[in-house]
């Protein structure tokens, strides 16, 4: 059985399991702690390369790192499904993987810098251990957690001019290139519309079936002036979720440990 580590947040973690989903690749789930987590993850992986951040797929004798490369041994492990890495799609995948790349730092840089703002989304961001009449008086250690993130990523010191200068552009860009096809690719689904549609997270969450997030979370992933002036791609990308994407289990969804995901 594999094992992916990861956060239930992330963009990164949603294109690894929407691609192990896509080829029926079985694993259990473990939700990462920022911060506590980093000693335990590399823990877990005293014999492979020292793993700095999630995704993460673990193996008996193999460690994966990255929704890429996770995505790409998927390929390898599943059977049946229709290929997510056609070689006529590979220069369309490598180009919007960098391009997502770009935009998923913004978004993470927006969010965390929304959520020190936002001390209902700081105490839904703590771990679940923690019971709800100390997460008020634990927000402290929930900001230093997301302060965490931030230097450890280094987050861009001003998102809404990020957002400004690369992610409309790019948004922009995808709308010229879809020109109100379902898909990027005449062939039809692959990791190219997975990668690209990953982009619109903090425009608008996808809907609760396919990302659960408390309310307070969902709040400061949603960025309205985004929403509003991409509602053409929020649609496409809500079609490419029906038809393509399985909800994973609940309990997968929530951050608990699950013995299979879809």
């Amino acid at each position: 059985m594999h094992t992916l580590h990861g956060l239930g947040v992330s963009g990164w973690t949603e294109k690894a399991r929407w691609a192990l989903s896509h080829h029926g690749v079985a694993y259990r789930y473990r939700e990462h702690t920022p911060l506590i987590g980093e000693l335990a993850l590399r823990w877990r992986t005293p014999n492979g390369p020292r793993p700095t951040t999630v995704p993460l797929l673990i193996e008996d004798a193999r460690v994966t790192m990255g929704s890429f490369n996770i995505a790409r041994r998927a390929e390898e492990l599943g059977s049946g499904a229709p290929p997510l890495f056609p070689a006529s799609a590979l220069p369309t995948i490598q180009r919007w993987e960098e391009v997502g790349d770009h935009v998923l730092r913004i978004a993470r840089a927006s969010v965390l810098r929304r959520m020190l703002d936002n001390p209902r989304a700081l105490d839904e961001s703590l771990p679940p251990f923690i019971p709800g009449f100390l997460r008020a008086v634990s927000r402290p250690t929930a900001r230093m957690g997301v302060s965490f993130l931030a230097r450890k990523h280094s987050a861009v010191a001003d998102p809404e001019a990020a957002i400004r200068d690369t992610a409309i552009p790019a948004l922009e860009r995808l709308r010229a290139e879809l020109r109100g096809r379902p898909y990027l690719m005449d062939e039809g689904f692959t990791y190219a519309d997975i990668t690209a549609c990953t982009m619109l997270q903090f425009a608008r969450p996808v809907d609760e079936a396919w990302w659960p997030l408390a309310p307070a979370t969902r709040e400061v992933w949603h960025h309205e002036s985004l929403a509003a002036a991409f509602p053409d791609l929020l649609e496409w990308r809500a079609a490419l979720y029906e038809k393509h994407r399985r909800p994973p289990p609940r309990a997968l969804a929530s951050g608990t440990n699950s013995a299979s995901a879809a």
